[in-house]
């Protein structure tokens, strides 16, 4: 009964889809479609990349890590055609086809990063993600800039959804078996995360 329950609460976390994502990328590709844009069939191709890959092939716990990074690639590029100039975006990564993760667990950072780091930029932003396999661990950071907002207009300092769920996902899918340290600072995140690879 132990196991079902939790098999059912990462279903429910995983099925969690960020909204704001899907419809951002709605919104912008419609602006390319009625600019006639020559950007809007690869918009398409990395959405219907991204659904497929979230609604039909992450169903297990744990996915080789190279689907992932194509994930995150997918998601980057779409971010990229967004915020064009606005963001400066490095990612680094082993691809290592052997090695296991749980599905969709580093794109709620790489998320976050966007949503905390550079949407609410007024001059250029920049993200930072490494992700390497040592010792058969797993070693994700992400580094954001953070906007100068005045402290009466920022949003109070809650831990939102996204974060909430994939520290849940941690302790179901990684117990006793994972290092997460988040730093924040006046103008800056950064999340480490080291897990034991499946």
């Amino acid at each position: 009964m132990e196991r079902a329950k939790k098999i059912a609460e990462l279903t429910a976390l995983k099925n969690q889809l960020n909204p704001h994502f899907l419809f951002n990328t709605l919104n912008n590709l419609y602006a390319l479609t009625l600019d006639k844009s020559d950007r809007a069939p690869e918009v398409i191709e990395r959405l219907s990349d991204i659904l497929d890959y979230i609604l039909y092939r992450c169903k297990e716990n744990y996915v080789p890590i190279n689907k992932e990074i194509e994930l995150i690639e997918n998601y980057l590029s779409l971010e990229k055609i967004r915020y064009g100039e606005r963001v400066a975006i490095k990612f680094e990564h082993q691809n290592e086809n052997d090695v296991k993760v749980a599905p969709l667990l580093l794109l709620t950072f790489v998320e976050n990063a966007f949503k905390h780091g550079v949407s609410q930029e007024l001059g250029q932003a920049k993200i930072e993600i490494f992700l390497n396999i040592k010792n058969s661990n797993i070693i994700f950071s992400i580094f954001n800039s953070k906007p100068n907002i005045p402290e009466e207009i920022q949003p109070k300092n809650e831990e939102h959804l996204g974060l909430k769920n994939v520290k849940k996902q941690l302790e179901l899918l990684y117990p006793n078996s994972y290092d997460l340290q988040i730093t924040e600072k006046e103008d800056s995140y950064s999340v480490m995360l080291k897990l034991n690879a499946k």
